[in-house]
């Protein structure tokens, strides 16, 4: 039986539009699959250009990468996963090797860049060090077999994983209320309304992004390959568990992170958490809004970038860039595999957090009123 609220984001804003559900996936034209190859040759020479200026300042080591084997999943496409297969490629030494594992569409921008990501890996003479596959994380059988053997091919006696897949299902667990979240289109200012997934959707979303993402690391140790780190990617939503509550005053606050997007991140916090004080090196690190492609599926993504980059401006608070992200990710790793001595949550989204309250008390007012303080085109900053 479907519960009441007393959030303010249970109740929908009688002034503005509703559209049900979550945002669709896109179909891309013939113009726009044509144009995939060269707008991924650019992303990733961009993502490396940015990278290289930054290390070349001495901001970040990576020198310790040298010998070490990865396998990065989710490590295809305009996320944090392509910036960190840019640095780790780029900053190997001669026995090192990266193993990619992504499911990608064959005429889609992720598949492109991790077309151009293995041309670069050849450019830099990794050969056998290098191995792409393109059908997702498999645990059992040939796919598994396959991998394993990739990873022995490439010498790697021991490996780093680091998973930043991003597969999920925006919407509600079982018998909670409609949350309601303000979003942005060419129209203007709109409110999504959440609603039930039901169990298939709700599973694939817990397995893809927790359960799995756990487990294979396990699976590796399994099969006599140890795992020397493993490094998830989280965000700062997932853990206001109070928001997840319909009784809460707050039900509801974060959107689809107080929903569905939420309970992957359980597991991997649990993981995390389960590893501290033992031999396992287990990082969750907690990111910042990032302009990827999966932030438009997120019900209320586009304009919760857009409403945070204009307080970021008023409070003169600089933008972190993924190219970045993925550096300082790589930084803090290196620290604590050197001294074992860290935080298995680190927050690489310090600059942004801080604002995190305003932000909801911003977006809570956003109307179409041109005379209000609160008219939305007031607060929104650079487009995504």
């Amino acid at each position: 039986m479907m519960q009441d609220s007393p959030s303010p984001f249970a109740r929908p804003d009688p002034l503005l539009r509703i559209k049900n559900g979550a945002p669709a996936l896109h179909k891309p034209t013939k113009e726009e699959i044509a144009r995939h190859e060269s707008e991924s040759d650019h992303l990733t020479r961009r993502t490396w250009a940015a990278q290289e200026v930054l290390l070349d300042r001495h901001e970040y080591d990576l020198s310790w990468l040298g010998d070490k084997h990865f396998l990065l999943a989710g490590a295809t496409g305009a996320g944090i996963g392509g910036a960190l297969a840019a640095a780790v490629i780029h900053n190997l030494g001669d026995r090192g090797s990266v193993t990619i594992i992504s499911r990608d569409l064959t005429r889609s921008p992720g598949y492109e860049t991790g077309l151009r990501t293995q041309e670069y890996a050849e450019e830099v003479g990794l050969g056998d060090r290098f191995h792409w596959v393109n059908k997702g994380l498999k645990i059992e059988g040939k796919d598994l077999e396959n991998t394993l053997q990739m990873l022995r091919e490439a010498g790697a006696d021991k490996v780093i994983y680091i998973n930043t897949v991003a597969a999920a299902h925006s919407g509600l667990l079982p018998d909670c209320p409609p949350i309601y979240v303000k979003d942005i289109d060419d129209e203007g200012l709109y409110q999504w309304k959440l609603e039930p997934l039901d169990s298939r959707m709700l599973d694939w979303t817990r397995y893809t992004m927790g359960e799995l993402a756990v487990h294979f690391g396990h699976i590796l140790e399994q099969e006599g390959i140890p795992v020397e780190a493993t490094v998830f990617a989280d965000w700062r939503g997932s853990l206001h568990r109070e928001s997840r509550h319909p009784q809460s005053m707050e039900y509801g606050r974060n959107g689809a992170y107080s929903a569905s997007l939420a309970t992957p991140k359980d597991f991997l916090q649990e993981e995390a958490a389960r590893a501290y004080g033992t031999e396992r090196v287990v990082l969750d690190f907690f990111y910042p809004i990032m302009r990827t492609r999966a932030l438009g599926f997120i019900p209320g993504g586009r304009a919760m970038s857009q409403v945070y980059d204009k307080l970021m401006n008023l409070e003169k608070v600089g933008r972190i860039d993924i190219p970045e992200l993925a550096l300082a990710t790589l930084d803090y790793l290196g620290r604590a595999l050197q001294t074992r001595q860290y935080n298995p949550f680190p927050m690489l989204d310090a600059h942004e957090s801080p604002l995190e309250l305003w932000f909801y008390e911003v977006v809570s007012r956003l109307n179409e009123d041109p005379d209000s303080p609160y008219y939305f085109k007031k607060w929104i900053g650079s487009p995504v």
